[in-house]
């Protein structure tokens, strides 16, 4: 189900962002075409501006996230969705026992696949998994790398501290060895 509210801005949700600015740009044309006849708009010129600036707002921060940048990939990446939510519903279809809709959709995902393959997405979301995962696995080695290094200064700190308590109970020790001679 879309949210109609919220422009997510990432990779994986590019179609689905661009579907709701879409329906946010034609309800702000429509109400602005239609604001004054109260047969096709009870709305007020306060909740214009407000719509206005939910459009604009939602279009500020679709343009900044990586949407639109690489429209081969944002379109392979809704042709995988449009799969797996085909495969989802052939599921369900079964599972209720009709048959018939289940077979049109088994249709459609295989036209689903011929497009996909046609298009050659298999190493697009290759290169856009691996991307993912390179940046995942940067943000955790920089996790390990502090983690490490703080481990490190704590055993460091403690070497310090033991080191000089070794030290001064020696010098105890020969001070106290020392006087009574």
């Amino acid at each position: 189900m879309v949210n109609f509210d919220v422009v997510h801005g990432t990779k994986y949700t590019c179609e689905e962002d661009k579907g709701v600015m879409y329906i946010k740009k034609t309800t702000l044309d429509y109400h602005t075409e239609n604001i004054g006849n109260p047969a096709k708009s009870n709305i007020t010129p306060a909740k214009l501006k407000l719509l206005e600036l939910e459009y604009e707002t939602a279009k500020k921060k679709y343009d900044a996230s990586p949407c639109g940048k690489d429209p081969e990939r944002d379109k392979c990446i809704a042709l995988q969705q449009s799969m797996d939510y085909t495969r989802s519903s052939i599921s369900y279809f079964y599972s209720k026992s009709d048959n018939e809709t289940a077979q049109r959709e088994t249709a459609n995902l295989e036209a689903l696949k011929k497009e996909f393959e046609k298009s050659k997405c298999g190493d697009k979301i290759g290169e856009f998994r691996a991307e993912e995962v390179k940046s995942i696995l940067g943000v955790y080695n920089e996790m390990d790398k502090k983690r490490i290094e703080e481990e490190s200064k704590y055993q460091a700190k403690q070497r310090i501290f033991f080191g000089a308590l070794v030290v001064f109970g020696a010098v105890l020790i020969v001070t106290m060895f020392g006087k009574k001679e």
